[in-house]
Parts: C-alpha cells; sequence; structure tokens
C-alpha cells in the first residue's frame, strides 16, 4: 500500500499486508510479542503513524502546483476502499483480461517482426544477388577484354586458352612477351608512328584505357574477396549469446530494429556470397595475373616504339608523343593498381633503359681517351647514358614522377630509382672487368677519379633526367597554339609539374634504396686512404729528412711558385718546411683527392700530419735531433768530380735564430688551423653555395655540426703548440741570450786593476764592456720584434734581464768586497799616497762601477723593461751607492 492512503480506522481488520507481516500467535504465555495485548498495542502504533504521514502528504500535496491537480481525485485520501482484500477481489478479473490481451498483442507483434526479419532478409538477398550479378559480369567483362588484348598480338588463340582454365598466359607466353621487342619491334613501330592519323591511333589508346579499367575491375574484385573473407571469418568468430530466462525477457518487446533476431538469416545470406565468391577466386586469382601480364606487355610494345623512334631518328608529331605518353600512363597506373609497380619498374629498366646501356658500356669506351685501366672516359660515357636516356624517355620520366610522387618520400611506381639508376648500378657491378677496373684499380688517381665521375652522376641524375630544356618549353607553346586554332584542346590535358622539391625528394629516394647502399659498400675507400696518407706521409718525411740534413731554411717546398707565393702572402709563413706542411694539409681537401664519405678519416690524417710536425720540432728543441753531419760526396759523372758542402753537426736548439723562427712559423700554423685551414675544409665539406650544398645530402643543422666538429678537432691538435712556442722562448731563447749578455761580465774584474796603481784621473764614462752586455738582447729584439708571439710577451726580455742584472750585481759584489779588503790593507801604510785628483785607486773603481751601473740601466730602459721592476739592477744601485758623492764631486769640477 502506498504512503497516499489513508490510514484505517480503529476496530477494522488489518490488511493483507500488514496481516502477512504480523506473526501467527503461538499459545506460549512466556512470549509477550506474541501475546494479544502487545499486537493490539503494536496495531494502535501503525495507525496512528499511518495517519500523520497521510496528512503530511496531503499538505504537500496542497502546496505543490504539481499535486493541486491531484486532489480533485476526492476530497480525502480517506474515501479510499478501507479494505484491500475487496480491491484485489475487484480487480483480478480485469487484470486476467488485460493479461489475456497483452499476450495476444505480443504474439501479433512477434508474427509481424518475424515477417519483417524475413522481408530484411529477401532484401540483402536480392542486393547480395545484384552485388553478385555485377561482380560476374565485371570479371566477365575483364576477362573478355585480356582475351582481346591477347588476340591482338597471338593471332586469335586466346580462346582455346581461355576453354583450357589454365589463364591467358602460359610460360611459354611469358617468354614470348620478355622476347617481344627483339621480334617484330621496328615494324610495328613505324607502322604505328607513320599511321598518325588513322583511327588505329584511336583504337589503341581506347584499348589501353581498357587494360586501366581491367586493372581497376581486377582491384574491385580483389577486394570484394577480401571483404567476403573478413565478413566470413566475423560470422564464424563470433560466439553467440546465451539465452535468457523468460522471467528476464518477459518485458523485453521484439523490434526489427533488433539486429539479433535476423542474424541466423542475415549470415546464411552472407555465406551463400562467400560461397559465391570462393567458386570464382580462382579466377579472380588468375585474372589479376594475367592483367599485369598484359599490362607489361603493352608497356613494353610502347617502350620499344619510343625508344626505336629514337634510335631510328624518326621524327614523331606532338599528337602521337601525346598519345604514347598517355598509353604508358595507363598501363604504369593499371600497375599501379594491382600493386605490381616493380613490374612496371623492371619492365622499364629491361625493354628501355638495359639496351641503352648495353650499346655503351664497353671496356674500350670506359678507357677511351687515356690508357688502358684509367677509365678515362667513364665521366663520359655516364654522361652520355645520361643525356640519352633523357633524350628519349625524358618525357615518359617526367610524366611517371609526376602521377606517382607524393611528398611523403614514398612512390608506387619509381622510373628513375628502379627503372635508370639500379639497371646502371647493376651493370657496372655484374660485369667482372668492369668492377674491377671502376671500383679495384689499385691506382689512387684513378680509384678518385672513377668515385668522383659516379658520384657527380648519382647526385645530378634526378636533375638530369626530370629538368625540363627550355627549347622543349618553347616547342609545347608553340604546339599548344596551333592546337588551339585547328580546335585541339589536348593542351588542356593534366601535365606533370616537375618542380625543385620535387626534384630533390626523387634524388632522396635515389640515396635510399638499398642498390644504392651496396653500391657504395663495392668502393675500398679504407684502401684509397691508406694510399693518400701515405703519399702525404712520405712527402712531409721527405721535407724533415732534407731540413735535419741542410737546415731549416732548406728549400723542401715541392708546390709551384705561385702556391709557395700565396701561402707565404696570405699566411706570412718563411720557412720552407712549413710551405711543405701547409701545402701537404691544403691537397688533402682538392677535389682530385678527397671524397666526402672519408672525411672524418682526412681530418685525423691532417692532426696526425701536424703532430708528425711537432713531434719533431719538440724532439729537436729537447736536443734528441742533430742537424748537419753531412759528408762530402763525390760523383764522377763525365769525368769531373763535384763535392758537396759539408755541414758541421749542430744542435738546433743552440741557435737562437732557428728557434725564434721555427717559434713563429708554430705560432703562425695555430693560428692558421683555428681560421684559415678551418675555413678551407668548411669550403670542402659544407659548401655555402645552392648547387654544391645539394651535392652534399645534409641538411642546415647537419652542416653544422660538421663545421663544429672540425673547428673543435683542429683547436685540440692547436692546443700542442702553444707549450712548444712557449718553452721556446722563455726558456730555450732566455737561456742563449742570457749566455750570450753574461759573456761580457767577466770584464767586470779588470775594472779594479785599470785604476789600481796607475795613476789615472778618475773616470768620467762608462766602461767599454756595458754597452755589449745587452748588446745580443737588443740586437735579437730588433731583428724578431715583429715576430714575437703576442702570448710570449715581454716576459722573456724580462727574464734574461733579470739573469744577467743577477749575475752582474754577484760580480760588483765581489768586486767591491776585493776593493775593501785592499783598502784595509793599505790603512796602516806611511807611505800612501794621494792620486792625482785627490781620489784613491778604490774610490776611482767604486767611481766607475757607478758609472756602468748608470749606463747599464739605461741599456734596460732602452730595451723596453722599467729597471725598478729588476731584483738585479736595484742590487746594483745599492752597491754602487756610496760613489753617488764622487760622481757629483766630478761633476762640479
Amino acid at each position: 500500500m502506498s504512503s497516499t492512503e489513508a490510514p484505517q480506522e480503529e476496530g477494522r481488520p488489518t490488511s493483507l499486508a500488514a496481516a502477512a507481516e504480523v506473526p501467527s500467535q503461538h499459545p506460549d504465555p512466556a512470549n509477550n510479542e506474541n501475546s494479544t495485548p502487545y499486537l493490539q498495542q503494536r496495531l494502535q502504533q501503525l495507525k496512528t503513524q499511518s495517519h500523520e504521514l497521510s496528512t503530511e502528504l496531503t499538505k504537500r500535496l496542497a502546496t505543490s502546483r504539481s499535486g493541486q491537480s491531484l486532489l480533485h481525485i476526492g476530497p480525502s485520501l480517506s474515501t479510499l476502499p478501507p479494505d484491500l482484500s475487496s480491491l484485489i477481489d475487484a480487480l483480478t478479473p480485469l487484470l486476467g483480461e488485460v493479461q489475456n490481451y497483452e499476450s495476444l498483442n505480443r504474439s501479433e507483434l512477434e508474427r509481424l517482426v518475424g515477417e519483417g526479419q524475413r522481408v530484411q532478409t529477401a532484401i540483402r538477398k536480392r542486393e547480395f544477388a545484384i552485388e553478385c550479378a555485377e561482380i560476374y559480369s565485371d570479371l566477365v567483362g575483364a576477362e573478355e577484354v585480356l582475351r582481346k588484348d591477347v588476340e591482338r598480338r597471338d593471332g586469335g588463340t586466346a580462346h582455346a586458352r581461355l576453354d583450357s582454365g589454365d589463364g591467358l598466359f602460359s610460360e611459354e607466353d611469358e617468354g614470348d612477351l620478355i622476347r617481344l621487342h627483339s621480334s617484330v619491334q621496328f615494324f610495328i613501330t613505324l607502322l604505328i608512328l607513320f599511321a598518325l592519323e588513322s583511327p588505329q591511333r584511336k583504337k589503341e589508346l581506347d584499348h589501353a584505357t581498357s587494360l586501366e579499367r581491367a586493372a581497376y575491375t581486377t582491384l574491385h574484385l580483389l577486394q570484394e574477396l577480401q571483404s567476403s573473407s573478413a565478413e566470413v571469418s566475423a560470422v564464424t568468430s563470433t560466439p553467440l549469446k546465451p539465452t535468457q530466462d523468460e522471467g528476464n525477457n518477459s518485458n523485453v518487446l521484439p523490434s526489427l530494429n533488433d539486429a539479433t533476431g535476423a542474424s541466423s538469416g542475415i549470415n546464411g545470406v552472407i555465406m551463400e556470397k562467400s560461397r559465391f565468391l570462393m567458386k570464382l577466386a580462382p579466377r579472380i586469382r588468375r585474372l589479376e595475373s594475367d592483367t599485369a601480364k598484359c599490362l607489361v606487355a603493352t608497356l613494353e610494345s610502347l617502350l620499344v616504339q619510343v625508344r626505336s623512334a629514337g634510335e631510328s631518328n624518326v621524327s614523331v608529331s606532338a599528337e602521337t608523343q601525346g598519345n604514347l605518353l598517355l598509353m604508358i600512363g595507363h598501363c604504369l597506373r593499371g600497375l599501379a593498381l594491382l600493386g605490381k609497380g616493380s613490374h612496371a619498374e623492371s619492365a622499364f629498366a629491361r625493354v628501355a633503359i638495359m639496351p641503352i646501356i648495353r650499346s655503351r658500356l664497353s671496356m674500350g669506351k670506359l678507357d677511351e681517351g687515356g690508357s688502358r685501366g684509367e677509365c678515362a672516359g667513364l665521366f663520359f660515357l655516364l654522361d652520355d647514358i645520361a643525356n640519352t636516356v633523357k633524350k628519349m624517355f625524358g618525357p615518359v620520366l617526367r610524366s611517371g614522377e609526376g602521377m606517382f610522387a607524393t611528398h611523403g618520400g614514398g612512390m608506387e611506381v619509381d622510373l628513375v630509382t628502379c627503372g635508370v639508376w639500379v639497371p646502371v648500378a647493376t651493370a657496372l657491378i655484374a660485369d667482372p672487368g668492369i668492377k674491377m677496373a671502376i671500383f679495384s684499380p689499385g691506382i689512387a688517381n684513378v680509384l678518385q677519379a672513377n668515385y668522383s665521375a659516379l658520384d657527380t652522376f648519382l647526385s645530378e641524375l634526378a636533375n638530369s633526367l626530370l629538368s625540363q630544356s627550355a627549347s622543349t618549353d618553347r616547342e609545347e607553346e608553340k604546339v599548344d597554339r596551333e592546337d588551339m586554332e585547328l580546335g585541339n584542346f589536348s593542351h588542356l590535358y593534366y601535365r606533370p609539374e616537375i618542380d625543385s622539391e620535387a626534384i630533390e625528394r626523387a634524388q632522396r629516394r635515389l640515396y635510399a634504396h638499398s642498390t644504392t647502399a651496396d653500391y657504395y659498400k663495392k668502393w675500398n675507400l679504407p684502401i684509397y686512404y691508406q694510399l693518400r696518407f701515405g703519399e702525404f706521409c712520405q712527402r712531409l718525411d721527405k721535407a724533415l729528412n732534407r731540413v735535419q740534413r741542410d737546415g731549416w731554411h732548406a728549400d723542401v717546398f715541392t708546390g709551384s711558385d705561385s702556391d709557395a707565393k700565396k701561402i707565404k702572402e696570405s699566411l706570412g709563413l718563411e720557412l720552407p718546411v712549413f710551405f711543405e706542411l701547409y701545402d701537404t694539409l691544403l691537397s688533402m681537401w682538392k677535389s682530385t683527392v678527397y671524397l666526402r664519405p672519408l672525411t672524418h678519416r682526412f681530418l685525423r690524417g691532417a692532426v696526425q700530419l701536424v703532430g708528425r710536425m711537432l713531434a719533431f720540432v719538440r724532439s729537436g728543441l729537447n736536443g734528441e735531433i742533430e742537424f748537419g753531419g753531412t759528408e762530402e760526396k763525390k760523383s764522377e759523372a763525365e769525368g769531373s768530380a763535384e763535392t758537396a758542402i759539408d755541414i758541421p753537426a749542430y744542435l738546433w736548439n743552440e741557435r737562437v735564430d732557428d728557434i725564434a723562427v721555427v717559434a713563429w712559423e708554430l705560432t703562425i700554423l695555430d693560428t692558421c688551423m683555428t681560421h684559415d685551414y678551418l675555413q678551407a675544409i668548411t669550403s670542402t665539406v659544407c659548401p655555402s653555395d645552392e648547387e654544391s650544398r645539394k651535392a652534399t645530402h645534409n641538411s642546415t643543422s647537419e652542416i653544422e655540426e660538421i663545421r663544429d666538429i672540425a673547428s673543435s678537432v683542429l683547436m685540440e691538435s692547436s692546443t700542442d703548440m702553444y707549450p712548444l712556442v712557449t718553452h721556446s722562448w722563455n726558456k730555450l731563447i732566455v737561456e742563449n741570450l742570457t749566455s750570450q749578455c753574461s759573456k761580457p761580465l767577466s770584464a767586470v774584474k779588470g775594472v779594479a786593476a785599470t785604476y789600481r796603481m796607475t795613476n789615472r784621473p778618475p773616470p768620467s764614462q762608462p766602461s767599454p764592456f756595458v754597452a755589449s752586455i745587452l748588446r745580443p738582447l737588443k740586437d735579437f729584439d730588433k731583428t724578431y720584434a715583429s715576430r714575437t708571439p703576442p702570448q710570449v710577451g715581454d716576459e722573456w726580455k724580462q727574464k734574461v734581464i733579470e739573469e744577467v742584472s743577477s749575475k752582474y750585481s754577484v760580480a760588483v759584489e765581489e768586486l767591491i768586497a776585493t776593493v775593501k779588503r785592499t783598502e784595509e790593507a793599505l790603512k796602516n801604510r806611511k807611505t800612501r799616497r794621494m792620486m792625482v785628483g785627490g781620489m784613491s785607486d778604490n774610490e776611482k773603481v767604486k767611481l766607475q762601477l757607478f758609472l756602468d751601473q748608470r749606463e747599464f740601466k739605461s741599456s734596460v730602459e732602452d730595451v723596453g723593461i722599467k729597471p725598478e721592476s729588476i731584483a738585479g739592477i736595484v742590487k746594483l744601485g745599492e752597491l754602487t751607492a756610496e760613489a753617488a758623492s764622487l760622481f757629483e764631486q766630478t761633476q762640479k769640477k
């Protein structure tokens, strides 16, 4: 009972539901919950609660808009039948009738739904029947097209072959098709080319179109066969749903939208269609094979016509050429539809390209213009092949590129790569003699020339074949104008636009093909590098041996005078051996030597050559290499005797001039390696002009990365030069000049003898030897001031003066000590005399030392060093300070 019903009045019997909830009374007096007083109390509580809830419900209905419309049913909920049992008795007949009516309607609905599903199955069956009829009609039509195609070439024997059930082509027929171009090609070519205005040309075009339609039909039949197989697999793999009990499905009405009801009938129709297609499957597969063979045969025939016209120099009108391109396009598209693009590529390579290659590729033409084995004619041979292919089949290649090229890079039919490049590469590799002559000549110059010729051919192949000349454009414009005047609208046909981006995509496909990778593996490039690097090392070693024999200024440069002048003017190098080194480094990147795949090896070789030179210099600086020491050699040629000049053995690290010159050369080489030489490498490896950059096949980011790698490698190799330069100046040159400047210091001891007991006047001029102390330093500084490394600065002069002034101060200190001892010994002599001028001999000596100190200090200033920063000069000033007063006395007089 709902909550809207009014509570029952007291004393009335309870409802059936309430009675069912009340437990039955038991005569057990001990159970109080089942006693009559307790049950009456509980009944009263329920009545009260029901009355309260009914009142609350009435209030809420009265206060809501939707509830007010329900109050018209009765003035109060208390008007409902007081006894539910009587209500159930009254409604039972009505409910029975309703249930019977619903059962009849449900049965009728199920019958109607069943009829509807049968109608749907019949409609679907009719549609499938129509589809099957169309499929069969298409199959028969395609077979008829292929039968006519075979009849055109075989004289009407196709019917017998079709009746035999073995397909349109037998194994013998396939051989006949492959050898088609070698039988009656010339006759067919002339017949077709000169029948320009005959209806035969239109029939040829219609026939090629019908072959493409047959390919479309075959593709459709294959797709239908695959789709049917997929549907059957889905039907057989889908498990049946378990049947639910009637209690769960009693409220679910059958519907036409419910696919499960008609699934059995539809599945049966699908199976019938599948069985029908399965019966046709052998014919469909045979149709696929035969269609491909017919398309290939027709394509070969058309290519033979194009090639024969080019070889026989037969003039072909623009209309005929256009029709040939249309028919070739039909064949190519038909093969692409069937997924047989490789068949089209093979046919093009076999019929169009291989005859051109065979007629031009031979050992005689390979060596034309040079000695046998030099392959001097390889470049011209490859260029001739490319020009011939473009002349004969350029429009075909451009048409194929325009039809099948995509921005993604993939192609269904790639005539440029698989039709031209693959047969050329295969022909070069297949012949053992040609392969040996090109890829393994055993001579570095020949291998480099061969690699450069083939690399140039490959890098320019796409542009050579697909680019359109200006003359061709002008001819097409002229033909278009003539056609428009004659009412011919063929100029409105689609013509592929081959722009620079399309050519670049074709070139990328060339490099991405597996044949290209195999082709590059045939080159024995590591051996080539070893040969070249051996030449570089031999050239440098010969120069170093000559330098070790004749000295650093030996004329060892083997390059031209113009190269030497250029190196000297641009870099400032002076020694011929460094000319030789730098010219050897540059020769690595010449076009006649450098190969791009060996970039890392050549870069490493350059570092090794520089390291070889640095090791030679380092050994000389350490006194490990002895220069000179040549013996007299006599030659008896024509009865005369010539004697070579004998150079005594010496260590060049003891010659300050050699040290300075070599250090300056290393300084220039250090700067050159990270600037000029780096620029020479990057201009070769990473060219800036667009045409050269296309041949590098690197993006802008990759080129920048290559430049950075080369820069870091060269900078790392040049770091070993700085220690040698600083060691040369701050140690060897300092020691050598210090030794030379210290030699005059032996005259310091003679100052005392000059004035002791000689009665000479007091000195007014410094000693003559003082001016010669720093003369070697001044002369060296004057000679090499412009060739002093910037990183060295004046530190070396500071060190020389410090060493010399230190020795000078020690000599003066010893002399003054001797003078003082002599003076003490003469103090007690009564015969002590005053010399001329009123000075003692000791005072004259001190005055002379003072004048010498001033002159030496002035010489230091002339060199550019501040005297007050030299500890030895400060000490000299302190030692000779006593004679300052004597100098003033002489000045006053």
